[in-house]
C-alpha cells in the first residue's frame, strides 16, 4: 500500500490492522481504537468481527479514554491504535506522557501515523501525474505549519492553497 490523500483510516496498511487483531484477539490485551476502524478489514476480519469473536474492543472518543482504562485494569496492556495524520499525533503523544506520569507501565500505542506532505509528493513525482494544484489541509497546516507545502509548490510549481472544510474557508 502506496499511502496517499484520503482518510487516515483508509489508507492504514493491511498488516497494520491486522496487527490490531492479533492484540484485541489476545485476552492479556485491551485494544482502544475510534470507532471509524472498527469495520476496516484487515486480511481476513475487521475489529468488529473481532470483537464479537471475544476480542477485547473498546471504542474511545480520546487517547487520554485509553488511558483511564489502563489506570482502572492495571492487570491488561491497554494498546490505543492511534491512526490519523499530522493532527492526531499531539493527542497520542499527550496520552503517552500522561501514561508515564501516573507511572502506568500497561499502556502503549500501537502507531499508524501518516504525513501529508509524503504523500502529495509522490503523487507530484509521477511523471503521469496531470495535478494543477492542491488545496491543503488548515487542520494540518495548523500544527505542522506550511513550511512543507512552500518547498513542494518550489520543486513542482504547482500551486498550494491552505484551506478548511467550509466553502468560506
Amino acid at each position: 500500500l502506496v499511502h496517499g490523500p484520503g482518510c487516515p483510516v483508509c489508507v492504514t496498511s493491511i498488516e497494520r490492522i491486522d496487527q490490531a487483531i492479533q492484540l484485541a484477539s489476545d485476552h492479556q490485551f485491551v485494544l482502544c481504537s475510534f470507532g471509524d476502524m472498527l469495520r476496516v478489514p484487515g486480511s481476513k476480519v475487521d475489529l468488529l468481527q473481532t470483537r464479537a469473536a471475544g476480542g477485547d474492543v473498546r471504542i474511545v472518543y480520546s487517547p487520554l479514554d485509553a488511558v483511564r482504562i489502563a489506570e482502572r485494569e492495571r492487570d491488561k496492556q491497554v494498546v490505543f491504535f492511534a491512526v490519523g495524520f499530522e493532527t492526531t499525533a499531539p493527542a497520542n503523544a499527550l496520552a503517552v506522557q500522561a501514561a508515564a506520569d501516573r507511572g502506568l507501565t500497561n499502556f502503549s500505542i500501537l502507531t499508524a501515523q501518516v504525513l501529508v506532505p509524503p504523500a502529495i509528493e509522490a503523487i507530484l513525482s509521477d511523471s503521469e501525474n496531470r495535478i494543477q494544484g492542491f488545496l491543503t489541509a488548515g487542520h494540518v497546516c495548523a500544527i505542522t505549519g506550511t513550511t512543507d507545502y512552500y518547498r513542494l509548490t518550489a520543486q513542482f510549481g504547482i500551486p498550494m492553497v491552505v484551506t478548511g472544510f467550509e466553502p468560506a474557508d
